[in-house]
């Protein structure tokens, strides 16, 4: 009978399979680290743009609206009625900002902003936007006289308090709703009434169904620090009053560093801005017809970068390098104040 010698694994083999097999392991490995590694920074970046696409759509949405007065735009002045001249209720004035510098601003913050919790991080401007809150509701029956009831549809969002304008394309009111009866759609607004209230029932003109009410909102936006990731700043909003029910001031959009914006004034009364400048640079308010936002975003999360990434902002500004390695990214946009231009 032959004998086959059986023959196994040498040492040397076992060595090259070890080392083939490690090889293989560890380029695997890398591929898999690197991998993830670009999908987190991918994600994170498209994050970081969706932030910055969403705080740009917030300013223009407001910025557009700024001021409205009903359908004749600048050429109609309302009447106020609210007994209140404070800050918030401040109508005829459809912006107001304020450039953020060494730690203070100017013109100076009003109290009811500076003692906002969070409050404005310095260094940053600050802006208030006086606007409609959604659609107008028409009149479904003409005023008797000037201290009539207005009457819109019935089961209409509206609510004793609500901030209300007035208008068509000849005369506009601005008043505080002292009732509504949403079962008839009957809006009363009574001298007196809860804070501000009116000084008088007389809105200086008997309104017909070709009017249409308003809510009317003062919104101020500003960064502060971040209630949901520490070490970060987000973007915040102060309603007044605040139709949604959240709480006040409210934090809107995660990552957002810093708020830079240019003012365009017309200064020849063509409705075409002359000159772009800070909030201190604005000779009159009314005169701005278009703003320019430039937002500086930031990752929340740090070493997203394997190195600091330089950056500049706002764009003509000086570059600058951070001791943190997130990426960041700087967008602007020129946004028109439709009610201030044809």
């Amino acid at each position: 009978m032959s004998m086959r010698r059986s023959r196994g694994m040498g040492l040397v083999e076992l060595m090259v399979w070890v080392a083939i097999s490690l090889l293989v392991t560890t380029v695997i490995g890398t591929i898999y680290v690197n991998s993830k590694q670009i999908t987190r920074v991918n994600d994170t970046l498209s994050r970081l743009q969706e932030n910055g696409r969403f705080v740009i759509h917030l300013l223009d949405r407001d910025l557009r609206m700024a001021g409205f007065r009903g359908c004749n735009g600048m050429a109609v002045t309302p009447v106020s009625v609210l007994n209140s001249t404070a800050y918030q209720y401040k109508y005829g004035e459809g912006i107001e900002g304020f450039y953020g510098n060494g730690g203070a601003w100017q013109p100076s913050l009003d109290a009811s902003i500076s003692g906002l919790s969070p409050s404005p991080a310095t260094n940053t401007d600050v802006v208030t936007i006086r606007h409609i809150d959604g659609p107008g509701l028409p009149l479904t029956a003409r005023m008797a006289n000037q201290t009539d009831d207005l009457t819109v549809a019935a089961g209409s969002t509206l609510a004793a308090g609500d901030i209300l304008l007035v208008a068509d394309c000849t005369s506009a009111a601005i008043f505080s709703a002292t009732g509504f009866n949403a079962g008839t759609g009957v809006i009363s607004h009574a001298a007196g009434g809860s804070s501000p209230g009116n000084t008088t029932a007389n809105l200086g003109n008997a309104f017909g169904t070709d009017a249409s009410v308003y809510r009317l909102v003062t919104r101020t936006y500003y960064v502060a620090p971040s209630a949901k990731r520490a070490g970060t700043n987000s973007l915040w909003a102060y309603s007044v009053p605040a139709y949604d029910g959240q709480a006040q001031p409210e934090e809107m959009v995660e990552g957002v560093e810093k708020f830079s914006l240019l003012f365009g004034e017309d200064l020849d009364g063509d409705h075409a801005a002359n000159r772009y400048v800070a909030a201190n640079g604005v000779t009159t308010w009314s005169n701005v017809v278009s703003v320019k936002p430039q937002v500086l975003l930031a990752t929340v999360r740090d070493n997203i970068a394997t190195s600091p990434q330089p950056y500049t902002f706002p764009t003509t500004g000086t570059p600058t390098t951070p001791t943190d390695k997130k990426m960041r990214t700087a967008l602007s946009s020129v946004i028109a104040v439709r009610n201030r231009v044809p």
